[in-house]
């Protein structure tokens, strides 16, 4: 019997054709793990901006770290395993306590001084992430990251606002991570990716 061309590859042969540059294979396996990624983000996290935001980072995570993934588990598995990760960070970092202006404390706050070294480093990163914002990315995009990085809407807000479908938004900030990844070597180590 001839065998269906459509046939849903292996988690190994999926890994080996992603590693071989398929894009194709990249968006079968981000459309389909994707769903399970932010839902289980968003029962974790609460928040749909921060699961959304979650759930760019695994992939990223994923597409970088795909070379390491030896098939000892299923890639489902793996995934939720950056998953886990990833959510877990989230609720490790140190969040600021929030206070009035007004109040007496706000003149009693500590001011945390950059070594020199990692403020030189933050701003060649950002100065080459401008770079890759200016050169790389689409009209479209700029305005995507424009409102979701720096007016902080969610991706349902934002796809509204342009006329878009939610996934269109989803894959072109997962396009703009990537472009920025490449394009700003130790952006991620300074965000803590």
């Amino acid at each position: 019997m001839p065998q269906p061309t459509n046939a849903w590859p292996s988690d190994s042969e999926l890994v080996a054709n992603i590693l071989a540059g398929s894009r194709q294979d990249f968006d079968l396996l981000y459309e389909t793990y994707f769903p399970r990624v932010y839902r289980f983000a968003l029962r974790r996290l609460r928040d749909a901006a921060e699961a959304e935001d979650v759930t760019q980072e695994v992939f990223l995570a994923v597409f970088h770290s795909l070379p390491s993934y030896r098939g000892t588990s299923s890639l489902l598995v793996w995934i939720f395993g950056v998953t886990r990760n990833t959510v877990n960070r989230r609720f490790r970092r140190r969040r600021l306590p929030t206070v009035s202006i007004d109040s007496e404390q706000a003149s009693e706050l500590a001011g945390s001084d950059v070594p020199l070294d990692q403020a030189v480093d933050a701003k060649r990163i950002l100065a080459s992430c401008e770079a890759v914002i200016e050169k790389d990315l689409t009209p479209l995009q700029r305005r995507i990251f424009h409102l979701k990085h720096l007016r902080r809407q969610s991706i349902r807000t934002i796809a509204t606002a342009l006329g878009k479908s939610e996934d269109a938004i989803k894959a072109n900030l997962y396009r703009m991570r990537r472009s920025l990844a490449s394009g700003a070597p130790g952006l991620g180590a300074l965000l803590g990716l």
